[in-house]
């Protein structure tokens, strides 16, 4: 029998073999369980089959009022048994319970099972994402901009360039569709910077796990002031790793990231959406 609960701390160790099993290459609910537990929206949920915990995954509501979904782990012995339909189908309940009425995931390009398993519960296609990243260096690149934290940031301000990021920012994989809410969301978590006397705008941060990546999640105006600009605070702050994800067709992006050394990751990402 499957049954599907909320996550205590309880659970924290069973939880993290779930993930070893899972996703050996992509594991981090080490750092994030306490956050994803006490989430005060949302919900954080495992599934137990016949009373053993076997499966988890994590219903977060962003400020930009859509629901994300993410952490989805299934330990290989139980997958095939439709784990990962109840699990979406409380992602559904939660979602409802919330007033949520947009709901996005994202997974490799290839990865069939995930992807049919989103589209069995009526997600669809919205975007595709190349992926980049960089190593840091310790040292600092000379530059003679000064970028200073926003207060405030509009829309309008963006505006000319966000046709170029299909209206999205990602960090740490999770892929934010940017609104008013959204945005400010970012001033307030003190991730949005501008260089005035070039006109340029950068939100770069991390969700969570900072010591990991800088994450590079939009940028207009002098595209190499910004990288220079993210390179120094990556070093500033002790981050091992730059990262940027932009739309599959991107050309001007990618053609920048590349310039300025950073490589793309083998297998591009989708975001599939409901609602």
């Amino acid at each position: 029998m499957i049954t599907i609960r909320k996550v205590t701390a309880q659970d924290k160790q069973a939880l993290l073999i779930v993930e070893e099993k899972s996703t050996p290459k992509l594991q981090y609910l080490p750092q994030v369980f306490e956050m994803f537990v006490n989430d005060s929206r949302g919900e954080f949920m495992l599934a137990e089959l016949d009373g053993e915990i076997v499966a988890c995954a994590k219903f977060t509501v962003l400020a930009n009022s859509s629901a994300w979904l993410e952490t989805l782990r299934v330990i290989p012995e139980a997958q095939g048994q439709g784990i990962g339909k109840k699990l979406y189908q409380r992602f559904s309940e939660v979602a409802m319970s919330e007033g949520i009425t947009t709901m996005r995931m994202y997974t490799g390009l290839h990865n069939a099972v995930s992807k049919g398993l989103a589209e069995y519960s009526g997600f669809r296609l919205e975007e595709s994402f190349l992926g980049f990243t960089k190593d840091v260096t310790s040292a600092k690149v000379a530059s003679s901009n000064s970028f200073e934290r926003v207060n405030k940031a509009t829309l309008p301000q963006l505006q000319p360039h966000l046709q170029n990021w299909h209206n999205f920012a990602v960090m740490n994989r999770t892929f934010y569709k940017l609104n008013s809410e959204q945005l400010t969301h970012f001033v307030e978590q003190n991730q949005v910077f501008e260089d005035k006397a070039t006109t340029s705008l950068i939100i770069c941060g991390a969700r969570f796990m900072p010591e990991q990546a800088l994450h590079i999640a939009f940028f207009s105006g002098d595209a190499t002031a910004c990288l220079d600009f993210a390179t120094n605070k990556a070093i500033e702050i002790g981050t091992k790793q730059l990262s940027c994800f932009i739309p599959n067709g991107a050309e001007k992006t990618k053609e920048i990231l590349q310039g300025y050394g950073f490589a793309e990751s083998p297998t591009p990402f989708i975001v599939m959406k409901k609602g």
